[in-house]
This record gives C-alpha cells, sequence and structure tokens, in this order.
C-alpha cells in the first residue's frame, strides 16, 4: 500500500538535509526549502496544475498491481540503474563514459557542479524543483568535454518494485547533463513499475554547437505517482532533440521546461501517451526563445481508452529580443471511449513583431472514412480499427531519429496495444 506523503514531514526532512550538508551546498537546499515551504504541493489552485492535481493524488489510496513489464535493456549502452530510488554501482556501468555519482559528489566538501546544479534555466517559483532540490540524494552526473561525442547512449534505469522500501517521504534524484562546445550525447530513459511517490528532475546545459538526443519511456504500472521535470538550456547553434512515451499511472507528469539562449539553436520535442484504466498522464511544455533566429516545433500524440485521462499544455513564450522566432506547436488526440478524458491548452505569449509561430489541437473518434476504405478491401472491422489505432501511434514513433532507440518505443506500444485490443476495437 501506498504511504500517505505529509507536508510537515516533507518540510522537517528538508531541514535536517540542509543541516548535514556541505558548506557549498546548504545554502541551495536552504533557498529551495524556503520557497517549496511557501509554495506547496501545488494542486488545482495552481493554474499549471489545474487539470494535475498532485496533492490529492497523493493523499488517495492506491492498490500496487501484482506484476509489471520487465525494465527494457539497450544492448551497448552504458547504464546507470536505480533501483526504488537507489543507484546500484553492482549492475551499472556508467562510470565507463565518466559519468559520476552525485551522491558521492553531495557529500564532498566542494564541488564544481555547483556552478550548475539549479542554475540552468532556473525555475525559481516552480514547487517540484524546489522540492527535488531541497530534497535530492540520488542522481547521476554526465560532462562531456569540449567537442567529444559519445559513441554510447547513457541508459538512466528507473525501477520501482517495492514500494515499502521508498520512504514516507518518497525519493527525489536528479540528473545533470553538460555539453561543452561541439559536444554530443544520447540519454535514454526507462522509468518502470510504481513509485509509491518520486520527482526526478533532468538538467540539460547545451553549450555551442552541442547536440543532445534524449529519449524517455514511461512504463508504469496503474499505481505509480511521479512528477518529473526536464530543464534545458540551448547555447548558440545546439540542437536539443526530445522524444516522450508515456502510459499514465496513477499520477504521471512530466515537464519539458527549454530556454532557446543562443542565436540559431534548434529544439524538437514529440511525444506519445497511452492512457486507459483510470490513469492519468499529463505532458506541459515551455519553451521560452530568449534569442534572435531560434526555432522549436513540439508534436504530441494521444490515444486514450476505457476512462483515461489525458493533459497536454504547451506553452510557447517569445521574448522581445527573439526576433525571427520560428515556433510551431500540434496536440492531437485520438479517443477510444466516451468515459475518456483530454485536456489541451496550448498558449503563445509573444513579444516579438518578427516570428512565425503556430499551434493547433484536435481530438476525436477514428477516422470513418480511413475504416471505410479499410473494410471495403475485406479486412475486418475490428482488424481495421487496431491498424488505424497502431498507424496513429506509429507515425509518432517515426520521429526517433535513431532506430535502435525506436525499437523499445515500439515495444512498448506493441504490448500497450495487445492489452487494449477491445477497447481499440470500438468506441464504447
Amino acid at each position: 500500500m501506498a504511504k500517505v506523503v505529509s507536508l510537515d514531514n516533507l518540510l522537517a526532512s528538508m531541514e535536517a538535509r540542509r543541516s548535514e550538508a556541505a558548506p557549498w551546498l546548504s545554502p541551495l537546499l536552504g533557498e529551495a526549502g524556503e520557497k517549496f515551504a511557501n509554495l506547496g504541493l501545488p494542486n488545482r489552485r495552481n493554474e499549471a496544475w489545474r487539470y494535475s492535481d498532485l496533492a490529492k493524488a497523493l493523499h488517495e489510496t492506491v492498490k500496487p498491481e501484482a506484476e509489471a513489464d520487465t525494465p527494457p535493456e539497450f544492448a551497448g549502452a552504458c547504464v546507470a540503474a536505480f533501483e526504488n530510488g537507489v543507484l546500484i554501482d553492482g549492475i551499472s556501468s556508467y562510470c565507463a563514459m565518466g559519468a559520476q555519482s552525485l551522491r558521492k559528489i553531495l557529500g564532498e566538501k566542494d564541488s564544481s557542479v555547483a556552478s550548475y546544479i539549479g542554475k540552468i534555466n532556473p525555475q525559481h517559483d516552480h514547487p517540484i524543483i524546489n522540492l527535488n532540490t531541497a530534497l535530492m540524494e540520488e542522481g547521476l552526473v554526465l560532462h562531456v568535454p569540449k567537442g567529444v561525442t559519445l559513441a554510447t547512449p547513457l541508459h538512466l534505469r528507473f525501477n520501482w518494485s517495492d514500494i515499502e522500501t521508498q520512504g514516507a517521504d518518497g525519493r527525489h534524484l536528479r540528473i545533470l547533463v553538460v555539453l561543452e562546445e561541439g559536444a554530443s550525447a544520447t540519454i535514454f530513459e526507462s522509468h518502470d513499475g510504481a513509485p509509491s511517490f518520486a520527482t526526478i528532475v533532468a538538467e540539460f546545459s547545451l553549450a555551442t554547437n552541442s547536440k543532445l538526443t534524449h529519449v524517455r519511456l514511461e512504463n508504469f504500472s496503474a499505481a505509480a505517482r511521479q512528477t518529473a521535470a526536464t530543464v534545458a538550456e540551448l547555447g548558440d547553434k545546439a540542437i536539443y532533440r526530445g522524444f516522450y512515451l508515456s502510459q499514465g499511472g496513477h499520477f504521471a507528469r512530466h515537464e519539458a521546461l527549454l530556454k532557446l539562449a543562443g542565436e540559431e539553436c534548434f529544439a524538437e520535442m514529440d511525444g506519445a501517451y497511452l492512457v486507459a484504466d483510470k490513469r492519468h498522464c499529463d505532458n506541459t511544455t515551455v519553451v521560452l526563445h530568449a534569442a534572435p533566429n531560434t526555432a522549436s516545433k513540439q508534436t504530441f500524440r494521444g490515444v486514450l481508452a476505457g476512462a483515461g485521462r489525458g493533459v497536454y499544455q504547451g506553452c510557447v513564450q517569445v521574448a522581445q529580443a527573439a526576433q525571427k522566432t520560428d515556433a510551431k506547436q500540434l496536440s492531437r488526440a485520438l479517443l477510444l471511449s466516451h468515459r475518456a478524458e483530454i485536456v489541451t491548452k496550448p498558449e503563445l505569449e509573444i513579444f516579438a513583431d518578427d516570428v512565425k509561430c503556430s499551434h493547433g489541437a484536435t481530438a476525436g473518434e477514428l477516422d470513418a472514412n480511413a475504416l471505410f476504405f479499410l473494410r471495403a478491401r475485406g479486412i475486418p472491422e475490428t482488424e481495421a480499427r487496431a491498424m488505424l489505432v497502431e498507424a496513429f501511434l506509429g507515425e509518432a514513433l517515426d520521429m526517433i531519429e535513431d532506430a535502435d532507440l525506436r525499437v523499445p518505443a515500439a515495444e512498448m506500444v506493441r504490448k500497450w496495444l495487445a492489452r487494449h485490443a477491445g477497447e481499440a476495437s470500438h468506441v464504447e
């Protein structure tokens, strides 16, 4: 049975954590803890959390599933294996690419990461990032030197299998990736099982001409409660390509908060979410164009069955100095049930006058004309409907450039479709 997370216990844990921290770390923890205390756990009164009430979800009783999918293996990758929020060195190989345990770094009297943690595209009033900063206890740091291309991907494997070992206040993990000028790397995240409550914050710093490929799969069990944030800042001509795939959980939210700080940098985010069984999945993005001649593109696709609930909030902000911005945003949702719910909230905040910005959102059932076309060629209705759902998701998976990275994502989609074939074959 998942534990109830107490706000008072969180604040007490923050104070204890700060009092034991190294001199370079204590002020950061104290400031984050104070801000979190003023904000509290997010709920529907917070506009950014209007459709995802974390405070309520943490006080609801959830029953863990008896079985969960086996975490994916990614051949050839260096692995950082987190079991119930703890980095297990015995089954990890991250040291081979020069990555370091954050727990060890946080225990040092002085550290070079002090100039990065909490300072990459800082989100001063973000309740979850402040909570994570004040209580971060585990994680990983990867620093890629100038001009280096990592031929091997880094697999961040998060597996949650034992609620009793996860702690009454949850687990709070931090990932830090710094790419120097001209460097490039690939990060593959997989999230499996059922965290009773977890926050995961990934900070990415991309210097001039660097490139980061980031694929993130959430294959949670129904009882999972996790909120995560990807925070990135891009320098001149830097490129970030992210793909996010989730089947939700009791409460699952991922935020991508990007700042395009250098000229001619580019960010692309593509995602898909597959939600059924009263699960909740929230994808929230904020892309800040802070420099001239920057470009961004977002495309999210959702399939909702049963009483599943999906949320997509996408905000593009264009600063006054960011002339020649080119920003595109698109959300498409496919409803397989009359009980399913989708909330879509696209936003544009533009303070420059020479820009190209667009957004679009659609939600509906399967295309009747496409269904008729298939049935007219002798394909049974059940099979035809399933083919259309698979094709809809296939367009999203095609956005993963690396064929090897596409394999685990496609396998996750295949398993979901197999479980919900009945719902895919008709509208309830």
